[in-house]
C-alpha cells in the first residue's frame, strides 16, 4: 500500500505543469475588440468576457495601457450568423395566420472570432487563434388568438443572452488555449 502511494504522487508531480502565457507573459493589454459584424456592441462583450477569464485565471495581470504590460492582445468578432433550424411549424387551415405561414421554433447562433497575442512595441506574434462556436435558442413564438406578432423585446434580449454565454465560453477556451500554447 505504502509503495502504491509513493508511486502514485510521483507521478502525479511529474505530470504536474505550470501553464503560462506564451514567452511567460504576466502583464497584458485587452484593447476592445473590433467588430466586424452589423451586431451592434457585440465585441464589448466579448472583450469583457476575455478580461474576466484573464482575471480569474491568475496566470496574468491586465494593465489599462500598452506602455505598462508586456503584451496587447487583439481581437475581432469576423462572423456573426443568425439561422433558423429545420425545426418549423407549418400553419395549415388556421383562421389566424395566412395559410402556409412557417415558423420557426428554434434559432442558431454562430460567431467567429481571431485572436492575435502580440508582444508590446512590436509585430512578433507570440500566440494566435481562430475560433467558431454556435448555441441555439428559442425565437419569440406566435401565439393564438389575439397576438400574431412576435415581440422584438424578447427576441433582441434571448439573442443577448445567447452572445454573453457564447462570448463566456469562446473566451475561456481561447484562454485554455492560449496558455497551453495549443
Amino acid at each position: 500500500m505504502i509503495c502504491f502511494l509513493l508511486l502514485s504522487s510521483c507521478a502525479y508531480k511529474l505530470s504536474n505543469k505550470v501553464d503560462t502565457l506564451p514567452k511567460n507573459v504576466k502583464v497584458i493589454f485587452i484593447p476592445v475588440f473590433k467588430n466586424k459584424t452589423s451586431e451592434p456592441l457585440i465585441e464589448t462583450l466579448f472583450t469583457d468576457s476575455m478580461r474576466s477569464e484573464t482575471l480569474r485565471s491568475g496566470y496574468a495581470q491586465i494593465s489599462d495601457s500598452e506602455s505598462n504590460s508586456d503584451a496587447v492582445l487583439y481581437g475581432a468578432i469576423d462572423q456573426v450568423d443568425i439561422t433558423a433550424d429545420e425545426s418549423v411549424i407549418v400553419a395549415k387551415d388556421t383562421k389566424y395566420l395566412p395559410n402556409n405561414t412557417v415558423l420557426s421554433t428554434t434559432a442558431r447562433i454562430t460567431v467567429s472570432v481571431s485572436l492575435v497575442l502580440k508582444k508590446k512595441g512590436s509585430s512578433e506574434i507570440l500566440w494566435s487563434g481562430t475560433f467558431t462556436q454556435g448555441r441555439g435558442y428559442t425565437p419569440p413564438q406566435l401565439t393564438l388568438p389575439t397576438i400574431n406578432s412576435a415581440n422584438s423585446l424578447y427576441n433582441l434580449s434571448v439573442r443577448r443572452q445567447t452572445f454573453a454565454t457564447l462570448s463566456k465560453d469562446m473566451m475561456q477556451l481561447a484562454f485554455d488555449r492560449m496558455v497551453d500554447n495549443f
